[in-house]
């Protein structure tokens, strides 16, 4: 994340399951975002290398659709294209 003031902040995504909480508009885009990279992840596994990129490509365009609030934006290592592009062994 950028400051108004130029200053990089990075703000570590933790996942957790967490299924009694009620549901907060505020936290969404953290929800989404954390989703994201988790399908990113997820992507590396599977074998067929046209669906892996297709699925990274799809992943790639629905974090671009994220509405960020002004001064906010999703950091590099986020969704590295490396973690997609592993084949699973």
């Amino acid at each position: 994340m950028k400051t108004l003031d130029g200053r990089e902040i990075c703000v570590p995504i933790y996942r957790e399951v967490d299924i009694w909480r009620k549901p907060d508009p505020r936290r969404a885009i953290f929800d989404d975002i954390r989703t994201l990279a988790t399908i990113n992840e997820g992507i590396r596994t599977i074998a067929d290398e046209r669906i892996r990129k297709a699925m990274f490509e799809a992943v790639q365009g629905a974090a671009k659709l994220v509405e960020l609030p002004e001064g906010v934006k999703l950091g590099d290592e986020l969704l590295k294209s490396e973690k997609a592009f592993m084949a699973a062994k």
